[in-house]
């Protein structure tokens, strides 16, 4: 299924785990990686805040996706979510 921007359905064109386990989030410059005190990790989508389409945190991993656009993710790391 293709909602549009970037599909990738195919295990074999990713590498990486992160690639793996987050699928475009991963690559996606809308992205921001999210550790939270207790070492958890999640992938908030910022496009989220402008669009209801997105949700804030998807369900991982993302193989397809509207938002999608390749580059390094816009807030880079936040090291806590207090």
């Amino acid at each position: 299924m293709e909602v549009g921007g970037r599909r990738c359905d195919d295990p074999r064109a990713m590498a990486g785990s992160d690639l793996t386990r987050v699928g475009l989030c991963a690559e996606c410059r809308w992205s921001r990686r999210v550790v939270s005190g207790k070492g958890s990790v999640f992938w908030m989508c910022e496009r989220s805040k402008v669009d209801p389409r997105f949700r804030k945190y998807p369900a991982l991993p993302v193989l397809a996706c509207a938002g999608f656009e390749e580059g390094a993710g816009v807030g880079g790391e936040i090291d806590d979510l207090r």
